[in-house]
């Protein structure tokens, strides 16, 4: 199978002397030992780091090693970005194809195999080549994106982009020492290398060919080993490093519902982030696998309305001020100072902070897995710590604390939204099997008084039998948790957990994705142990069961917009629509971005209060593309989300023209005329 006599093989290290071989085998692990000092140096910050605080959220080693196996076979989280996710798969399974192609040249050469000949030979040829093709097409897919494209969420910075450019010269000289090589003889058999023997017979046409190969092939098999042992040495730098430690950071995903927050350990110190000292190992990892893609900025609904936020840069924040310190420790002057760690307060500003919704979009697009809201809701608690918060947030703390709300509302007059209607109040201790929790808007917000009232006719047509608290009912502590009052979370929530038990209560229902996150995920943890359900999951289920039957009419058209606690923070997407279809089968559209995918109101996170300005608002941004649908009422399973969409629908250029905002139980109501 030669044509000319020749064995079906290559000579490996052919025109390559011996002190150029053994000076390559030096640089290279020399590279790679430098690489190595570099991973363990991080290894042992990591060490030094915060401990983590909830260690039964991280996942086991194997579950940690199938999951960034699934990961990187199939790419799904890199794929919703199409264009990102078919040029990282082209380059990375290229890139594994040309790596094993190289180990399988280095077990021919080195040991005593040998098996690079023959069919298997001609086999490899093409499938190495095919495997340069598709790494080549996927690295020039990314320098198209940012020098062409210019899109605004990528980060054109050449630290960033230098990873690329060296991976793309070492791929072409690759091809072209190829085709050098081919070229010295041009054997019939090499046409199996595909791109190298194209490559090869361009250079025979320029006269380069036999002897006249020989230099230039040397020269530039140099150039190739020079810029791949750098490659080695570099893993550890900045952008490089998201290799490794993107992996690391997929793996060690803790597996909480996007909505729950970590637990910190108040018994031991204190909470939140105001130094580097104050990371955990894995935010420290997180600093690290950081790609600068721009996704999670996408995708917030702070940066969409220009406020001060930009999550990717919350991360590049820490990872700055990390620097500061290794630098600071580098020297004699600031190795004793670096001890407690390095503020954060110049690299993380704090109108960053306080914009954020905790919408967690940012959380579930990053596709490394770095949990970006949860930082910043720690960079929160670390403000409360030192007394550095806004004036807003402050009345919501001293409301939550003596009122029980964050509305600054007297808790005597938390009933006020039942007057006229039949509400069974439970008495101090009374056993309670099923607890409507009216919440704080349900009681003070006149959006969030409309669902609750709509509620109570649900609950009372049914004939379900259900208690209220009353004017013991008392906040959550949601929104001081999300604005870093850690400590009046707790409290709050020992109060309702407290009551909760002298109740005995085993169910607890209420309308706001809010409390429904809070009682499902964080109450727990503070020994709490009752059932949870959402009035959209409870609505759907009274359908199922055929206990609630409503009237198909389809005169309207209805657009749902999913609250990010329920949709994105706890998956749940298909109850708030089966309650819609079985009011408006044909007539019910969607919003471009919903589901778990869902664009926020803007309410989260204590955002209802703290409305740090921007150039546009969140809401009117939500209400347009509602508006945009063509639909006639929006609907809802949030009183937050009500509110917002109320307000945003006003600051249309038309007012929102005919368009209505009303809960899933306002609907259900209307619907049967109650």
């Amino acid at each position: 199978m030669t044509g000319s006599g020749m064995e079906v093989t290559r000579e490996i290290l052919g025109n390559v002397p011996s002190f150029m071989r053994v000076a390559f085998y030096g640089v290279t692990f020399a590279a790679c030992g430098v690489a190595a000092v570099q991973f363990l140096r991080r290894l042992s910050r990591y060490r030094r780091a915060r401990p983590e605080t909830r260690q039964a959220e991280h996942r086991s080693f194997t579950a940690g090693l199938g999951s960034v196996v699934r990961y990187l076979t199939f790419h799904e989280q890199l794929l919703r970005d199409r264009y990102a996710g078919i040029a990282h798969l082209s380059m990375f399974y290229g890139f594994v194809i040309l790596f094993v192609g190289t180990c399988l040249v280095f077990l021919e050469h080195s040991t005593p195999l040998h098996f690079f000949h023959g069919t298997f030979y001609l086999i490899a040829s093409l499938v190495i080549d095919l495997g340069g093709v598709a790494f080549i097409t996927g690295l020039v897919m990314f320098l198209a994106r940012r020098m062409v494209g210019r899109e605004k969420r990528i980060l054109n910075a050449a630290w960033v982009s230098s990873l690329a450019w060296l991976l793309l010269v070492i791929g072409l000289s690759g091809f072209l020492l190829e085709g050098l090589r081919i070229a010295q003889d041009l054997p019939d058999f090499e046409r199996w290398s595909m791109v190298g023997y194209a490559i090869a017979r361009g250079f025979r046409a320029l006269g380069v060919r036999g002897s006249a190969a020989l230099l230039p092939h040397r020269v530039l098999w140099v150039t190739h080993a020079l810029f791949c042992a750098a490659f080695f040495a570099l893993l550890p730098w900045k952008f490089f490093g998201h290799m490794a430690y993107g992996a690391v950071s997929w793996a060690t995903r803790s597996g909480k519902a996007l909505g729950k927050l970590r637990l910190p350990a108040l018994e031991h110190e204190a909470p939140g982030v105001a130094t580097t000292g104050d990371l955990s190992w894995r935010d420290l990892v997180h600093t690290d696998a950081c790609t600068t893609c721009g996704r999670c900025n996408e995708v917030c609904p702070a940066t969409a309305a220009a406020k001060p936020l930009r999550p990717r840069e919350v991360i590049l924040g820490l990872r700055a001020a990390l620097d500061r310190e290794a630098i600071a420790a580098g020297n004699d002057r600031g190795a004793q100072g670096c001890a407690a760690g390095v503020s954060i307060l110049a690299h993380v500003p704090d109108e960053a902070l306080w914009s954020c919704t905790t919408c967690t979009a940012c959380n579930e697009v990053c596709p490394v897995g770095i949990e970006i809201y949860d930082k910043i809701v720690d960079g929160r608690r670390g403000r409360v710590e030192t007394g550095t918060v806004p004036a807003a947030a402050e009345k919501v703390f001293e409301s939550t604390a003596s009122e029980f709300n964050p509305y600054g509302k007297a808790a005597i007059d938390r009933m006020a939204w039942a007057s006229g209607l039949e509400v069974p109040v439970a008495r101090e201790d009374e056993p309670i099997d099923l607890l409507y929790w009216v919440g704080c808007a349900g009681s003070f917000d006149p959006d969030g008084q409309a669902v609750s009232r709509a509620m109570i006719r649900i609950l009372n047509r049914l004939g379900v039998r259900y208690h209220v608290l009353g004017p013991r009912e008392c906040c959550t502590g949601d929104p001081a948790r999300r604005m870093g009052e850690e400590g009046l979370f707790r409290e709050a929530a020992r109060t309702n957990i407290d009551r909760f038990r002298r109740h005995a209560v085993k169910r607890v229902l209420t309308h706001c994705p809010h409390c429904f996150n809070t009682f499902l995920n964080e109450y727990p943890e503070l020994g709490a142990s009752f059932e949870v359900e959402h009035h959209s999951q409870f609505l759907a289920r009274m359908i199922r069961d055929g206990k609630l039957s409503l009237p198909s009419s389809g005169s309207e058209k209805i657009v749902f917009h999913d609250p990010c606690y329920l949709g994105r923070g706890n998956g749940e997407t298909r109850a708030p629509r089966e309650v819609l279809r079985a009011l408006q089968q044909t007539n019910l559209l969607e919003m471009p971005r919903h589901g778990a995918s869902s664009f926020c109101c803007g309410a989260g996170g204590g955002a209802l209060w703290l409305d740090v300005p921007g150039k546009t608002r969140v809401e009117s941004l939500r209400a347009a593309e509602a508006a945009e649908t063509g639909a006639t009422i929006v609907a809802t399973g949030c009183p937050f989300c009500k509110t917002m969409l109320e307000s945003g629908k006003a600051l249309l250029p038309d007012g929102g023209g005919d368009l209505k905002v009303k809960d899933l139980a306002e609907l259900v109501v209307e619907s049967q005329g109650w």
